[in-house]
């Protein structure tokens, strides 16, 4: 199979309809991390550490500049507590092979930034809430 390319990543994001609303045009960086924890069970009669999985979770970070479409998602955000998840779509395609992550995160903080002559730029960090979706197919 061949290596992966962020110029074949499609990163889409809700939309305040909830509607996935591609994004890919506005990033610069993006990330989808998970973490499995784990819960120590040696006894005293080991020598060695034995573990159980525990909770599994994610969090992704995006960040980009700041348009139309994306200050309608995020600006919204910026201050405000909110009671809805965001699904957040990552698809990759190389030579015909499709993998796709997508999960509902909670968006748990937003930043604009800027100076004199330049463009002003976002961004956003998340955590996952439930199950991480891997898929060959996309939304």
């Amino acid at each position: 199979m061949p290596n992966l390319h962020y110029k074949n990543e499609t990163i889409k994001l809700d939309n305040a309809a909830g509607t996935l609303t591609d994004i890919t045009a506005y990033l610069t960086s993006e990330s989808i991390a998970g973490v499995q924890e784990l819960m120590d069970q040696t006894t005293m009669s080991l020598e060695e550490r034995t573990n159980l999985s525990g909770l599994a979770g994610g969090s992704a970070s995006l960040a980009g500049v700041v348009n139309s479409t994306v200050n309608g998602i995020l600006a919204p955000l910026i201050g405000n507590r909110t009671t809805a998840t965001k699904t957040l779509q990552r698809a990759s395609a190389a030579s015909g092979a499709s993998s796709v992550l997508r999960g509902e995160f909670w968006i748990t903080d937003v930043e604009y930034s800027g100076s004199v002559n330049s463009i002003q730029t976002f961004s956003a960090n998340a955590t996952l809430d439930g199950v991480m979706i891997s898929t060959s197919i996309a939304l």
